[in-house]
C-alpha cells in the first residue's frame, strides 16, 4: 500500500523522497466489501489504520504474507465486519445496487 514518489529538486538536481501516499477508500471508507462469487466476500483494508489492525489482530500466523486482502466466506466476513465496527472503522460495500458506506 505503500508507495513513494521520487521528484527532482531544481536548485541542486538531487533526488527528494517525497512522502507515502495512503490509499483511502472514495468515500471515505476503511474497509471495501465486495461479492466474489455466491459463497465468498473480498475484504480489503483501505486505510493504513485498518490496514495496521488487520495485521496485529487477526493475522498473527499470516503476518509476514497478508497484503491487505482476503477472500472470506460470509460468516467469517460478517465477524470481521463486526469487529471492525466496534473499532470505529467504516466499510464500503459494493453490490448490484451501487456503493453503501457504513
Amino acid at each position: 500500500m505503500d508507495q513513494s514518489v521520487t521528484r527532482q529538486r531544481t536548485s541542486s538536481m538531487s533526488p527528494v523522497k517525497c512522502p507515502p501516499i495512503t490509499a483511502v477508500g472514495r468515500g471515505g471508507a476503511d474497509i471495501l466489501l465486495e461479492r466474489a462469487d455466491d459463497d465468498h466476500w473480498i475484504v480489503t483494508m483501505l486505510s493504513r489504520t485498518a490496514l495496521e489492525w488487520a495485521t496485529s489482530e487477526l493475522c498473527c500466523p499470516l503476518r509476514a504474507c497478508f497484503a491487505g486482502s482476503m477472500k472470506l466466506d460470509i460468516l467469517s466476513t460478517n465477524r470481521l465486519l463486526k469487529q471492525a465496527n466496534s473499532q470505529g472503522f467504516r466499510t464500503e460495500f459494493i453490490g448490484l445496487g451501487g456503493r453503501d458506506v457504513f
